[in-house]
């Protein structure tokens, strides 16, 4: 068997990360070099091993780092030491720093979000900042390959498609993450093929004391018992089934690149052409495959509103309904700021 701290192959965790950081620096387009990226920095593992391999690779892959991070305001003095752990690190290999506080308690309670969610939009909104002060349009985050397991198994739980079966994706628009119109910012996922023990064995090769967030350990949160306990009993009846969820992943990624091309092309096929992009033909619609009906539904929405953040599947069922039936005249609340006006052989999105 190989030590612990060597790959199947016999390669020491450190080379295993340096060659996946390589080879994902490696095509992401330079607008210049070196390019700023802002690294989302907790303290933890995960991301201590993404800034300490990307800190020491910068000039090799032609990057300016520069760390962010957020004090969520909910761990007391543990989240004030994360600060300066963070700092500390910033402070000794020489490159820039910013952090801020934000209370996400009081954002969860005044906007009604679950903590999870307020923190989120918190963290995002402050990264981005962070991108604009630098002058930086990308912005990494260390979400590994057990991560992306507990977030399609997350998605499952709670109701998905094939589009949230692919999980997250290595890089990614900043506008499908956080509510934004800002599309020039994008998320850069370089550890997503690594799993967490590989980034743990990194950080003890490299001689890093990574911060301990004892949220994780809460398992009032959905994502902690998914790893903590759903995760270990379903290794139970296959000790692969981490891998067998993340090839799910990929394989789900490439059937949606079907979909979508497929779903583009015939969206323009039954576009009307006079002068307005959103309306549509009825009657060529309704000969579409429900699949097709579905997917053309979402991406004329996409197309009209920039977001599908708040579609359900009963909305696009209950549109399906009424154009496939025999109203002449209708309007579907398909989101709160908009309608699908339906008459006898068109159709077309509005705003409420």
């Amino acid at each position: 068997m190989p030590n612990q701290r060597e790959s199947a192959d016999g390669s020491g965790s450190t080379e295993c990360v340096h060659a996946a950081i390589r080879n994902f620096f490696s095509v992401i387009p330079a607008p210049v070099t070196p390019f700023p990226v802002v690294l989302a920095v907790s303290g933890g593992p995960d991301s201590l091993c993404m800034a300490d391999a990307i800190v020491s690779l910068q000039s090799e892959i032609h990057v300016r780092p520069v760390l962010a991070h957020l004090n969520h305001g909910l761990r007391g003095q543990d989240a004030k030491d994360d600060v300066l752990f963070v700092q500390s690190f910033a402070e000794t290999h020489h490159v820039g720093f910013y952090t801020a506080d934000i209370d996400v308690w009081k954002m969860h309670l005044d906007r009604r979000l679950s903590v999870e969610e307020a923190a989120r939009i918190a963290r995002y909104s402050f990264l981005a900042s962070v991108a604009h002060q630098t002058k930086a349009s990308h912005i990494a985050v260390a979400h590994n390959a057990d991560d992306q397991v507990e977030t399609v198994l997350l998605r499952l739980i709670r109701g998905t498609g094939i589009a949230g079966l692919q999980g997250m994706k290595a890089i990614s628009p900043l506008k499908s993450e956080y509510e934004t119109d800002d599309a020039t910012l994008q998320i850069l996922r370089p550890l997503l093929s690594m799993p967490r023990q590989m980034i743990v064995q990194y950080c003890s090769e490299q001689n890093l004391a990574p911060r301990y967030d004892s949220t994780n350990d809460e398992r009032h949160h959905m994502r902690n018992r998914i790893r903590l306990d759903l995760l270990p009993l379903l290794e139970q009846f296959n000790p692969g089934v981490r891998k067998v969820i993340g090839r799910l992943a990929e394989t789900a990624a490439s059937d949606m690149e079907i979909i979508n091309y497929t779903t583009k092309l015939t969206l323009e096929t039954i576009g009307v052409n006079d002068g307005n992009s959103s309306v549509f033909d009825r009657s060529a619609w309704c000969k579409l495959p429900v699949g097709l009906q579905r997917s053309t539904l979402r991406e004329g929405l996409l197309q009209f509103n920039g977001v599908l953040t708040h579609v359900k599947y009963a909305g696009i069922e209950e549109a399906r309904e009424v154009l496939n039936g025999t109203a002449v005249h209708a309007e579907i609340a398909i989101l709160s700021n908009v309608r699908i006006v339906v008459s006898k052989q068109r159709f077309w999105f509005k705003l409420a």
